[in-house]
């Protein structure tokens, strides 16, 4: 039998297929390599010049809150790597502030950080005192106090206004519920207890709600009797409705 029949004697083939298995192996190694060398370079240059420190705290979006009150809490950055600056740390400190409704921090390549604000909407006006109001949102948080509320929010007495305040909370249920025709004959609000909730129109008549619940039924019984022509009426309990 001769030699080229010899089925232990290795073919030229395998020796071309083990080489042309190991070649991609060894190439895509060195574009690894050359990838994390190309990364870690650039990780050095941002982390240590001068040029990707932050130098600035840019603020938008505020109109209660005073800019430089947010550039303040943004101080410990300043002259820091922008890879390094605690996002996370200025935003929890900018959320704590009461007009704060959510906020949004980000890295602004090459030299700042960016801190943008969504401040609260008031949505009712409380008397707070020598001719101003506390200006308090759609969840009870009070957050600002003027002396010329806007004139589309209501102006509703509450003794303690807040989101943990049970007149405030079912003050706002009340208020939030009301259709849209009622809701804007409403002139004023007085809350002196979570059940004892008044709402007073603007043609003078009064309407007595009592809490939040069952405020469906109670809008329904209310403009029934309104229609009426009743000056006071009280839907507290909507089943048993009383006026005068």
């Amino acid at each position: 039998m001769s030699g080229a029949d010899n089925p232990t004697e290795p073919r030229p083939w395998h020796l071309v297929h083990v080489v042309r298995r190991r070649m991609p192996s060894r190439g895509l190694g060195l574009a690894v390599a050359g990838v994390l060398a190309l990364l870690l370079a650039a990780f050095i240059i941002v982390w240590t010049t001068p040029l990707f420190r932050v130098e600035r705290i840019e603020v938008s979006g505020t109109a209660v809150l005073d800019p430089a009150e947010v550039v303040a809490l943004g101080q410990d950055a300043i002259g820091r790597s922008v890879l390094v600056a605690d996002l996370d740390g200025i935003a929890v400190a900018v959320a704590a502030l009461a007009p704060v409704k959510s906020v949004d921090v980000t890295r602004s390549w090459p030299d700042a950080v960016s801190v943008a604000v969504t401040e609260r909407e008031p949505f009712i006006a409380v008397p707070s005192g020598d001719e101003t109001f506390l200006m308090v949102d759609s969840e009870g948080v009070a957050f600002d106090e003027t002396a010329e509320p806007p004139g589309s929010i209501w102006r509703v007495e509450l003794a303690d206004p807040g989101p943990d305040d049970l007149a405030t909370v079912e003050t706002l249920a009340v208020l939030l519920s009301l259709p849209a025709d009622l809701a804007d004959e409403v002139e004023r609000v007085e809350s002196p207890s979570p059940a004892g909730i008044t709402l007073y129109l603007e043609d003078g008549r009064t309407l007595i709600w009592g809490d939040g619940s069952e405020s469906e039924q109670k809008a329904e019984v209310a403009d029934r009797l309104l229609a009426s022509g009743y000056e006071h009426v009280d839907v507290s309990a909507p089943d048993a409705p009383t006026v005068s």
